[in-house]
């Protein structure tokens, strides 16, 4: 309690007494070893009593059968310490030692986070993210609901993490995208646990100090100075993230700086020089590093050569100190000893994702066993039907031919973006030819009543995809000319078709999708509609993030019916306003899950709604989601 309140040099002393007649069991010996190494490693910054202590955790419980999960958590608790001391190889093997012996007991040690922070240390931002969001499903997987640590704490700080690493590797939507999802999850353990609220209150100042940084990232200086004031606010109070404060201010610093505020950046330096040395005594090493160069760009900005030159020589002082310092503590090649711990990490901790690559492979062998057997079929075939034989020479013939007519298409395609359209239907229009050649071939041999059951299914299959083909190449060549045929079309039918059809990809990332909507009859061209509802609900799927929900609607008003999709995804960013309907416009953004997109779908589909006399539109807020809507005439 002592040490909750921020008492924490006296808690550590009134421990060292109380215990000081007691005969201790070996878990109560590692449960002291284990408080008092947080101690030293997070609030004295004395990584080398930390790693002297924890060392000595592992020792009093390692060789003890009965005690193999308190050993576990000693060798993680020791692989804190050796990475927090820039031991990033001895720390890597403490990580590894720890999960082959879990891996016989539990998966539930948040190894995966482990390694993402290790990785996140060395500056491999990229490749932390993954290890991150595997240790955040791992946590709420393993956590037990009634502990605040694993079920409140780790979850919030993981999602919190990935927003900075997306921050550092200058993503700024991405950062405040995960940020937002944070807080959620901060709002929804709140009701879990009412009588924390002080944390809740001071993890949302932390991350709407990160969230700072992504707004300065996106040029929004007032979005900045509004969440780095409501930061300082929170953690000023006492028992609350204070070292955080000094960090915010000096990105304060740095905002004032660049947008010309000199007198509110020279208070703000003049505070934090003036601050009494219990609060001084927060900063960390970095951050004094930052002020130091945040000064120095003040100072340099307003032309005071004097102070900015003392400035930026003590920065590089302690710049080259603290690199000096590292460099002492670690001389081996780490990321050799990386590269070999990922190796084991990969056999020993991801068996399960292995078995997933065997089932693929698997997969991958029935599938090229299917492709012998059909060519089996055909060419068995062939020896019995001359013609048929006659009919796959033309066809291949004709698709040689149209082979290189593309070759030349593509080769003006490269020379002209402009182009662009008129060469699409060419393709389209060459590439029917052969397509309807093969599904020719595929009704002759299907005519042969010898066929088996399965070969006549697989020939089945063949005729349909090509079927299939020849109606999107068809679409291709009717989307800029024409209609097409109307019929009268259940609105509320065709929605939950699509909702069905891409309900896998929306499970791939744990979404739901939810339809509601009357069944209103519309005289419409359902296969172009239908393509406009893939594309948006295709689009919310792949902005959205996991557990997010997706509604889809339709509502009749007056003449028109107006259909929705509404997902929770990252938002559109003010600036691209209706340019995202340009055929070839460049607003382009990866999905949530590094999905590509190709900038085609919006345009097509306000192409085909617009030629149903209707109109499309979207409202969106950056964060927390968009929805677009389309109206057709009734």
């Amino acid at each position: 309690m002592m040490y909750k309140r921020g008492q924490q040099d006296s808690a550590i002393r009134f421990l060292d007494s109380a215990i000081a007649k007691i005969q201790l069991t070996s878990v109560e010996k590692r449960s002291v070893l284990n408080t008092k190494t947080a101690y030293f490693l997070n609030f004295k910054k004395r990584p080398d009593s930390a790693l002297k202590l924890a060392d000595s955790m592992v020792k009093v419980v390692e060789a003890k059968p009965a005690l193999i999960k308190h050993y576990i958590s000693a060798l993680l608790v020791r692989g804190d310490v050796l990475m927090d001391f820039g031991l990033y190889e001895d720390a890597f093997d403490a990580y590894v030692r720890a999960g082959k012996i879990s891996n016989s007991i539990s998966k539930c040690y948040a190894l995966s986070s482990k390694l993402g922070f290790l990785r996140y240390k060395q500056g491999f931002f990229q490749e932390s993210i993954p290890y991150f969001k595997k240790g955040f499903n791992e946590t709420l997987a393993c956590a037990d609901t009634s502990s605040f640590e694993q079920s409140f704490v780790s979850p919030q700080g993981l999602l919190n993490t990935i927003g900075l690493c997306f921050e550092k590797l200058k993503q700024p939507d991405s950062a405040l995208f995960y940020y937002q999802k944070a807080l959620r999850f901060i709002d929804e353990r709140s009701l879990i646990f009412p009588n924390r609220t002080e944390f809740a209150l001071m993890a949302k100042g932390v991350i709407y100090g990160n969230m700072a940084t992504a707004f300065m990232q996106k040029g929004k200086h007032q979005q900045t100075e509004k969440f780095l004031l409501k930061s300082i606010q929170i953690n000023s109070q006492k028992g609350a993230e204070n070292g955080d404060v000094q960090t915010a201010r000096i990105k304060l610093i740095n905002l004032y700086t660049l947008s010309k505020q000199y007198r509110k950046a020279r208070l703000l330096i003049e505070e934090m020089e003036n601050a009494d040395s219990s609060f001084k005594n927060l900063i960390s090493q970095e951050s004094i590093m930052k002020f130091l160069y945040a000064k120095w760009k003040f100072y340099d900005t307003v032309r005071d050569t004097k102070m900015a030159y003392i400035n930026l020589e003590r920065f590089h002082f302690l710049k080259d100190s603290t690199e000096t310092a590292n460099r002492s503590r670690q001389n081996v090649d780490v990321e050799h000893g990386l590269r070999d711990a990922d190796r084991a990490q990969m056999l020993e901790l991801l068996k399960k994702d292995a078995q997933s690559k065997q089932f693929l492979i698997v997969v991958a062998g029935i599938v090229i066993a299917l492709i012998f057997v059909i060519l089996f079929i055909v060419l068995k075939n062939l020896k019995r039907s001359k013609a048929n034989i006659e009919n796959l020479n033309a066809a291949n013939n004709l698709v040689q031919n149209q082979y290189a007519q593309l070759t030349q298409v593509f080769s003006v395609l490269e020379k002209s973006h402009v182009e662009n359209a008129t060469i699409m239907k060419v393709v389209a229009h060459d590439l029917r030819g052969p397509v309807s050649g093969i599904v020719h071939a595929a009704k002759l041999i299907l005519a042969d009543e010898d066929l088996s059951e399965n070969n006549f299914r697989m020939l089945q299959l063949v005729k349909d995809a090509g079927l299939n083909a020849i109606s999107l190449i068809n679409e291709m060549l009717n989307t800029h000319h024409g209609l097409g045929e109307k019929e009268p079309t259940d609105i509320a039918r065709l929605l939950n078709d699509s909702m069905n059809l891409l309900q896998f990809k929306a499970e791939a990332k744990a979404q739901k999708i939810s339809v509601t909507a009357d069944h209103i009859i519309v005289l419409v061209n359902k296969d172009k509609i239908s393509r406009v509802i893939n594309n948006l609900l295709t689009n919310a799927i792949k902005f959205s993030g996991e557990n997010d929900t997706i509604t889809i609607a339709a509502v009749q008003q007056e003449q028109v019916v107006v259909i929705s999709i509404a997902d929770q995804g990252m938002g559109i960013p003010a600036h691209m306003g209706n340019g995202i309907f340009d055929m070839f416009s460049d607003n382009r953004r990866l999905g949530t899950a590094s999905e590509e997109s190709f900038g085609m779908g919006l345009a097509i589909s306000k192409e085909i709604i617009e030629s149903h006399g209707g109109r499309i539109w979207y409202t969106s807020i950056e964060g927390v989601g968009t929805t677009f809507y389309f109206s057709l005439p009734l």
